[in-house]
């Protein structure tokens, strides 16, 4: 839940992150990924983790046939700039290509300029495409990068 507030806090209200539910968020990943609808990706030192990134299936009926999709990618405020977003990134988006996807789109909230920063570092780039937040209703832009 760290990284979650690392990177929401002062982008969302207080209240929605103080209502986060870590066991019920931990259930339904455990349900997608034994569903088959999605893969996660843990960073770890020793037993600490510091960061997840999920994927699967474009969930957007209108995307084109190949592109995926990265849920999340959240990392532990204590460890941004170490490189384990990236390195989550780079497995996510390895998972992807070889399951046979050839682009992957995500949502970032538009406030969000630090997640935006390493997504454009990354190669992602906005596609236009803008909607709001289903779970707070806060404007989010879609990013894309060809694999």
């Amino acid at each position: 839940m760290a990284s979650w507030r690392g990177a929401f806090t002062g982008l969302v209200p207080q209240d929605f992150l103080d209502a986060m539910d870590p066991a019920a968020i931990a259930a339904s990943w455990a349900d997608s990924i034994a569903a088959g609808r999605s893969r996660l990706y843990v960073a770890a030192l020793g037993e600490q983790v510091i960061g997840y990134a999920g994927v699967g299936p474009e969930r957007d009926a209108t995307a084109p046939p190949g592109t995926g999709e990265l849920y999340a990618l959240f990392v532990h405020p204590s460890y941004w700039g170490t490189g384990a977003g990236r390195a989550l990134a780079d497995a996510a988006c390895a998972d992807l290509r070889n399951a046979g996807f050839v682009d992957v789109w995500l949502w970032v909230l538009e406030a969000n300029t630090r997640a935006r920063r390493f997504y454009s570092a990354y190669g992602f780039t906005e596609t236009g495409d803008r909607t709001h937040s289903s779970l707070n209703n806060l404007p989010e832009i879609r990013l894309a990068v060809r694999l």
